[in-house]
């Protein structure tokens, strides 16, 4: 079987949303991951943080400058600080041992955080299957973040948006209604 990220959310969400919607999110984006060609160890590499809002608040205007809070923040591996905020000591990673014949590591991916309120407020609906569609959408777009995706000007958010369209048609979710300021083809 395929690796999956870990997901995981604060304790202080629901029980359903550290469980059911943790574990469903991680069988999506293994579906996607593999849709996208990303080695099994650098996306088992990720780790996808569901938080709340005074939590992802923090993180935006720690890391971004930003006021307030955003739906989703993407920290490559290489962002400094950001692992030891979640408790994670990052030191304790050992390099292995690279001799001869040894293949490569694959390069680690990095964190996703996504807001949980975000997810509520942003998703079709509020069953459990709309919400875990949000959430997959969120997850998806700091994937593409963190495998070097950007979305700072047009063209580059229309190659953003095509990796986030396989990633998602793998997962089993629709279309991004909202492709970060995109206009429909025809639209002016």
């Amino acid at each position: 079987m395929s690796a999956a990220p870990q997901v995981m959310a604060l304790s202080s969400l629901p029980p359903w949303v550290r469980g059911e919607l943790c574990r469903e999110l991680a069988c999506r984006l293994r579906r996607a991951g593999r849709r996208l060609g990303i080695a099994d160890a650098s996306l088992a590499s990720a780790a996808i943080h569901i938080v709340d809002d005074p939590t992802i608040a923090r993180l935006n205007r720690e890391h971004m400058g930003k006021r307030g809070p955003t739906d989703v923040l993407s920290f490559p591996s290489a962002a400094p600080g950001f692992i030891a905020d979640f408790g994670v000591d990052a030191d304790a990673e050992d390099a292995e041992d690279e001799g001869e014949g040894a293949a490569p590591p694959a390069p680690a991916l990095g964190d996703v955080v996504i807001a949980w309120p975000a997810i509520v407020r942003q998703a079709a609906g509020f069953d459990a299957q709309a919400l875990v569609a949000e959430a997959t959408v969120l997850a998806i777009h700091g994937l593409a973040h963190l495998l070097g995706h950007d979305h700072a000007e047009r063209s580059e958010g229309r190659a953003m948006h095509r990796v986030e369209l396989r990633a998602l048609a793998a997962a089993g979710v629709a279309d991004i209604p909202r492709p970060y300021g995109l206009r429909p083809s025809g639209a002016r």
